[in-house]
């Protein structure tokens, strides 16, 4: 069977960086529900449901999610998922409140795409914050600022952007413009997945309706009593565009938690105070109050803004708590299971 359709979609470049075995019938998950799928397979658009083995033996984060590759069984004109196949890549958050429980945002995405508003969302900390997770992800970050037509100083907007983050390709556009296109030419890779995140109203659909060059995801006008777009999608679907690349959109995110529990991703975010940081007299240093700290001391000398180091501390610190919450768990899991197994041989021996 040719793979038109999973070739399309990116199949080929999964395989090879999965090291997946093309023996099968394999899909794409274009979209989620609250009971089916929405597939891509080499007989086209599906519905897909999960076989009964996999929905009840599944965690929430292990379900397919969009942007995953599954293996299906084929009947009439639907599917059944008997198989997640591994994901080269996914995006997570923490969900709210207290546990460490996680969100999938998306799976086996190659770059994202964080975009603001200039309007009345443009906020560097929450930029550098969803870039921790792309990083943790191994994930490429793209910033796109919205609407520079509602502020005459965007350029100055983009400086801070490139100067808190030098190695990030950043992007202003006005996303109602029908030329819009023009500005991701050279960005946008063929069979490469790419994923909008961003708060609710700052033009995700309408970016995605000028690169689609045809308006297939909804929109609504902006709101008069706070200036801002009103939220539109509801999931996550992806799409692919005429130049052959594929795009995922998503809903409108409020509150971005880590769920990472590498530090490290936290530091190689931080350009600027990674490099500083090779400075450093000690390999291990925090960058809090060690002495002859590189980090400190372009702080003191104004090198360093104190924004971006508050915001490093910030995100630093809710790793580090992320990671105790989960090694926590771990812990108590672990005691659980061993209470459950003495108790199940107490009850053999006395049985006897």
């Amino acid at each position: 069977m040719q793979k038109n359709n999973l070739s399309t979609y990116g199949f080929d470049e999964y395989c090879k960086a999965a090291k997946i075995n093309t023996q099968g019938t394999f899909a794409r998950i274009l979209s989620v529900n609250k009971t089916n799928y929405k597939i891509i397979s080499d007989n086209g658009i599906q519905t897909a449901e999960l076989i009964g083995q996999l929905l009840y033996t599944l965690s929430p984060s292990e379900l397919p999610q969009t942007g995953d590759w599954v293996e299906i069984i084929e009947y009439d004109q639907n599917s059944i998922i008997s198989k997640v196949l591994p994901r080269t890549s996914v995006i997570s958050r923490k969900s709210s409140g207290k546990t460490s429980d996680i969100q999938i945002l998306a799976a086996n995405v190659d770059a994202a795409i964080i975009i603001q508003g200039l309007d009345q969302d443009f906020n560097i900390n929450r930029i550098e914050r969803m870039s921790v997770a792309l990083t943790d992800a191994g994930v490429e970050t793209i910033v796109v600022l919205n609407k520079i037509d509602l502020d005459e100083n965007w350029p100055d907007k983009v400086n801070q952007v490139q100067n808190r983050m030098p190695n990030c390709t950043v992007i202003a556009i006005t996303a109602i413009n029908n030329s819009v296109e023009k500005s991701f030419n050279n960005i946008l890779i063929p069979k490469h997945t790419y994923v909008l995140m961003g708060s609710s109203g700052v033009g995700k659909s309408t970016l995605v309706n000028n690169l689609l060059e045809a308006k297939q995801q909804p929109t609504q006008e902006v709101s008069t009593a706070v200036g801002k777009g009103k939220h539109t999608t509801t999931n996550r679907e992806m799409f692919i565009l005429p130049n052959g690349s594929i795009i995922i959109d998503s809903p409108g995110v409020r509150e971005f938690a880590l769920s990472t529990e590498n530090i490290e991703s936290v530091d190689s975010t931080f350009d600027n105070i990674h490099e500083l940081s090779a400075n450093c007299k000690f390999k291990n240093c925090t960058h809090t109050s060690e002495s002859e700290c590189a980090v400190l001391n372009a702080l003191n000398n104004g090198t360093l803004s104190q924004n971006e180091y508050a915001n490093y501390l910030k995100l630093r610190n809710e790793a580090i708590f992320f990671q105790q919450t989960t090694q926590d768990r771990k812990r108590k899991g672990k005691h659980l299971a061993k209470l459950i197994k003495d108790m199940k041989d107490k009850n053999m021996k006395g049985s006897y």
